[in-house]
């Protein structure tokens, strides 16, 4: 059995050299080569120092958004535009929770994939898709299956209910105070 060769620690004047190749537009396969580093590190060191080719368009995504190199609070916390993202997500998955439809969790599944696809995390992407997939195949079968309701979905049941007549109350004394 052939073992890999121990990986070469770098000092800052060899990443000096592939920051500036980067930035003028060698790629990162040929920057790997040609410094004997790992095409991922010139890749994740690129996203999170920022660097900026020559060739990346004024359209370009900013590197910030790399979001597997920094945690959720520190992008919610540089983008607060954001939090409406997170709002509608957990929304959806609090609809998804108490009242289960297969067509919500195949719009939510989709969602998900274009989301991961959009990340550049094609196998999450696929898993989702493979859900969605499921749903649209078998659920006829579930939403036949789930008229007979157990205790915790009747539970579910009586909790929208009352969610539904609060919403409409509301809805009653707003349009009132409109005229």
């Amino acid at each position: 059995m052939t073992q890999n060769p121990t990986p070469l620690r770098h000092g800052p004047d060899v990443w000096t050299a592939v920051r500036a190749d980067y930035l003028a537009g060698v790629s990162a396969p040929v920057l790997a080569e040609r410094y004997t580093v790992s095409e991922r590190s010139v890749r994740r060191r690129a996203a999170a120092e920022g660097w900026r080719r020559e060739d990346a368009g004024a359209g370009a995504l900013d590197p910030s958004w790399s979001a597997h190199l920094r945690e959720k609070a520190d992008i919610l916390e540089q983008n607060p535009e954001l939090h409406e993202v997170t709002a509608a997500r957990e929304a959806d998955e609090f609809f998804l929770l108490f009242n289960p439809e297969p067509m919500h969790l195949r719009r939510f599944a989709f969602c998900r994939a274009a989301e991961a696809a959009a990340a550049d995390a094609p196998q999450q992407a696929v898993v989702w898709m493979r859900l969605a997939r499921l749903v649209d195949h078998c659920g006829d079968r579930i939403s036949e299956e789930a008229r007979h309701f157990s205790d915790l979905e009747m539970l579910r049941a009586a909790y929208l209910r009352r969610l539904d007549r609060n919403d409409a109350r509301d809805r009653a004394a707003g349009s009132g105070d409109a005229f």
